[in-house]
């Protein structure tokens, strides 16, 4: 019993060492936060803004939760809103020349000003992503990233824009994973590396198990041939008789057959863009 456990000894270490760095990476991201909240004049505790009806609670949910550890993580508000109705109008009352590509722009900062959003104090430190899945005159849909005071400050053109590119990689596809994005990519845009953002999939117990099977492999391939346990005279007795026979070698036939080798070839693309707005709001957007 003892020899069969030792067989098994190193896939069982390097199981716990996995598990070991998983419970550290956990430890390490619960005390990466802290800072208590100093804004008490805003005007609602929600954050998740659904009125495009684009997300279900379930999903809702899950975002508030994860918002709510990037808050404490960042020292920033964070807040969606989805939307699905024209912003002309509303735009262009407060706006009258605003182009059609900064409607959102002008809801964002409104929205944001006017519940006194800001983890600090009212329209401090935060950030605000607003998606309209209306399609404007133009033919548009556009979305708009807004950040506002220590978001303002840190966030370059480039940033806004890989946020974005972030947000618009899975939009279609997932809402969800889409907005996800948005505010894992923002938390970790202000903690840089002193916060680890990271979220292990419900699979993570499938690579544990394939890598402790290739472990075990790999650490018992030299005993695959197994031990010597016996000899011409283990089952005989007195001294075995051993006949002496040989093969002669006569001649050799060589076939050869060329394989042509096959060739391939990839490609790949990319592409950025955005924009920037002055004043005490800073942010950019992008369209689809």
């Amino acid at each position: 019993m003892k020899q069969y456990l030792h067989y098994f000894k190193w896939p069982f270490v390097a199981i716990g060492i996995l598990a070991a760095v998983y419970i550290g990476l956990l430890m390490a991201r619960s005390a990466a936060g802290g800072k208590e909240r100093e804004n008490g004049e805003c005007l609602t505790k929600e954050r998740v803004f659904d009125y495009g009806d684009v997300l279900s609670e379930k999903e809702e949910g899950k975002l508030r939760e994860l918002i709510a550890e990037r808050e404490k993580q960042t020292g920033c508000d964070i807040v969606l809103v989805t939307l699905n109705e024209s912003l002309k109008e509303y735009a262009r009352e407060r706006e009258e020349h605003v182009p059609y590509r900064e409607f959102v722009r002008v809801f964002a900062e409104e929205f944001y000003d006017s519940n006194a959003f800001g983890y600090d104090k009212p329209i401090g430190d935060g950030v605000i992503l607003v998606d309209n899945w209306f399609r404007e005159d133009d033919g548009r849909i556009y979305t708009w990233l807004c950040t506002v005071g220590r978001a303002e400050t840190k966030y370059t053109d480039a940033m806004v824009n890989r946020l974005l590119d972030d947000v618009y990689r899975y939009i279609e596809e997932s809402p969800y994973k889409a907005y996800e994005a948005y505010v894992n990519g923002f938390g970790h845009d202000m903690m840089g590396g002193g916060m680890v953002s990271f979220r292990l999939p419900r699979s993570f117990p499938l690579p544990v198990a394939v890598a402790s099977m290739v472990i075990f492999v790999i650490i018992h391939w030299s005993y695959k041939k197994g031990k010597k346990t016996v000899s011409v005279s283990t089952y005989i007795k007195g001294k075995p008789q051993l006949y002496n026979r040989e093969d002669i070698f006569l001649n050799k036939s060589v076939t050869r057959r060329h394989i042509p080798r096959n060739t391939g070839s990839g490609r790949s693309s990319g592409r950025s863009g955005g924009a920037s707005h002055g004043g005490h709001h800073g942010g950019g957007g992008r369209s689809r």
